[in-house]
Order: C-alpha cells, then structure tokens, then sequence
C-alpha cells in the first residue's frame, strides 16, 4: 500500500485534511470533495470522535480515493488509525514511532517536519514524503533553501497554505500541499459548494506547468 500512496502523492499532490467535522454531514463533503478531483484525503486524530469519523470515511470514500490519518503522533494512534482502515499516515512532527509502525505494516506516511535536522532525522527513519509545517511560518523562501542542501526532497506545504498562496510554494520546489481550512468547513445545506470550489482551485494551480 505505500507504493500506492507514494504513487498518489506524486500524481495528485493535494492531500485534504478534515479536522473536527460532523458524521452526519461527512458523506456529502466526501462526495463534493472528491467530485472536484481530490484523491487523497486525512482525519485528523485530534478529536475524541475523530477515529469514528475515519472508519466512516473509509467506508464512505469512493475505491480511487486513498484515506489517512492524521496527527498521528504515538505508535497507539498508528495502530488504532490502521485498524480503523487508514492506508497512510500523517503526523506534525518527526514522530519515529509512527513512522516505524507504517514501514513495518506497508502503509504511506507523510512525515512533519520543519528545520534541516527534522528532515534528516525524518528520511533517515524511512519518511520518504515530508510535510513541512507549519508551512506559512516559513514561507516559500524557506522552501527553495532547503532545496539545495536537498535537492530529492519531495516535499508537501502544510499549515496556512490554500489556492491563493500556493503557487509560489510550487515555484520554490515544494511538490504539493496539505489543505485543511476551506476543504473542512462549508455548508451540507448547498452540497460543500465552496469546499469544492477551493479544492478545484488547488487542483488547477497544482496542474499550472
């Protein structure tokens, strides 16, 4: 399963992050966000309902659309998240035992992690995708430096990035980004139309050559 994810990361390079949405709504977003083309998507374990929530998006999301877990930052979070049905896991920091669990149970994992020391420390234990976050605290400059001491760094912006500030992430070598905000929040009562609506913008930037 992780060559499938590094597969999708590569292809699709748009990772939604839900964070303490509602079950009963979480059918429509799903089919809204996967209507504007999204393909990989993360629950966020934050929530004492959250792991409920990924085992309902499993069963929910449709067989091309690959579900994560996030936040995930004990080995007992990467059990229950895998039992729940995650395919790849996410964390917001160099979190070695979560990192562990998803090399020896062939999951994907999408490692956070911030200075040069987090990242070396990261792809030494087998992260092969880096989340950089908090992404906005940093900004695009950040990016294109770290590129230089890694050039092979494929690297996902994450935290304070959407369709409006993305683009000069890509141009600083980033290769995708982690969204939350607009992609969790929206309305059922119009079918998650501006969720939607931001996740096609995402889409089109990441698809500018």
């Amino acid at each position: 399963m992780s060559a499938v994810f590094d597969a999708a990361v590569r292809r699709h390079r748009l990772v939604a992050i839900l964070r303490g949405v509602k079950r009963a709504s979480l059918a429509a977003r799903v089919a809204a966000l996967h209507g504007a083309g999204v393909r990989l998507i993360e629950v966020a374990l934050s929530e004492p309902t959250a792991l409920a929530a990924l085992e309902d998006l499993v069963r929910l999301a449709p067989a091309d659309m690959l579900v994560g877990a996030g936040t995930v930052t004990t080995r007992e979070l990467a059990e229950a998240a895998h039992r729940a049905g995650a395919t790849f896991l996410v964390t917001p920091h160099v979190a070695l035992p979560t990192i562990a669990y998803a090399r020896e149970h062939d999951l994907g994992v999408l490692a956070g992690a911030l200075t040069p020391t987090d990242i070396a420390t990261a792809r030494e234990a087998g992260a092969r995708f880096i989340k950089l976050f908090p992404a906005s605290a940093v900004g695009p400059d950040y990016v294109k430096a770290l590129l230089g001491p890694y050039p092979d760094l494929e690297l996902l912006a994450v935290g304070g990035v959407g369709s409006a500030n993305l683009a000069p992430y890509l141009r600083a070598g980033a290769i995708g980004a982690g969204v939350g905000g607009a992609l969790a929040s929206g309305s059922p009562d119009d079918g998650f139309a501006a969720a939607a609506a931001e996740a096609r913008a995402l889409l089109q930037v990441l698809d500018r050559p």
